[in-house]
C-alpha cells in the first residue's frame, strides 16, 4: 500500500516543468513561509510567548525525529525504488523516517489549532500540502508523512495545557 500510493503521487512530477516547481516550491522552501505566517499571527494575538513555546516543541519534534534515525534507519524511496522521480536532491544516507518537514509543518499547525480554530484548521491543509509533496518529490514514503504527523501531534499534546493556558 505504502508504494502504491507513493507511485501514484510520484508520476505526477515530469509532466509539466512549472508543476514540477511547484511541487518542490512545496516540499522545500513553503515552509519557511509557515514560519514566518504562524509567528505574525501569534504576535497578532499577543501570544509571542506561545509563540517560543512552539519552537520549543519543534525543537523536541527534530530531536525525537534524530533519536528515531537511531532506532530505525529507512532508506529515501529514491535509493530502494529505481524508478522513482527525485525532484530534490537529498543524500541517500539521511533517513526518510519520520519526515521531519512535516513533523515542523504538523506542530505548527497544532500549536495554532489550540489557540485559533480558523487558523489551525488552514496550517493543517498547508501542512498537509508539505507531507504531500515531500511524497510527490520522491524524498519520503506516504507512512513517513504519518509518521511526522503522530509525531507532531503528540508533541502538540504535551505542551497544550501550557499554550492554552498563557
Amino acid at each position: 500500500m505504502d508504494n502504491a500510493i507513493l507511485y501514484f503521487l510520484n508520476n505526477l512530477t515530469n509532466k509539466n516543468y512549472y508543476l514540477d516547481l511547484f511541487f518542490i516550491f512545496l516540499s522545500v522552501f513553503f515552509i519557511f513561509f509557515l514560519v514566518v505566517l504562524h509567528f505574525f499571527i501569534f504576535l497578532r494575538k499577543k501570544r509571542i510567548y506561545n509563540w517560543f513555546l512552539a519552537m520549543i516543541v519543534i525543537f523536541f519534534g527534530l530531536v525525537f525525529k534524530e533519536i528515531m534515525s537511531l532506532i530505525y534507519f529507512r532508506v529515501r524511496p529514491f535509493g530502494s525504488l529505481s524508478d522513482i522521480n527525485k525532484l530534490i536532491e537529498k543524500s541517500i544516507l539521511e533517513t526518510s523516517f519520520p519526515s521531519g518537514h512535516t513533523i515542523v509543518a504538523f506542530i505548527l499547525a497544532f500549536t495554532l489549532l489550540w489557540i485559533d480554530r480558523k487558523w489551525g484548521i488552514i496550517f493543517i491543509f498547508l501542512a498537509s500540502l508539505i507531507g504531500l509533496s515531500r511524497v510527490i518529490v520522491g524524498v519520503h514514503y506516504p507512512t513517513d508523512i504519518l509518521a511526522g504527523i503522530f509525531t507532531a501531534l503528540l508533541l502538540s499534546l504535551i505542551f497544550k495545557k501550557q499554550i492554552i493556558k498563557n
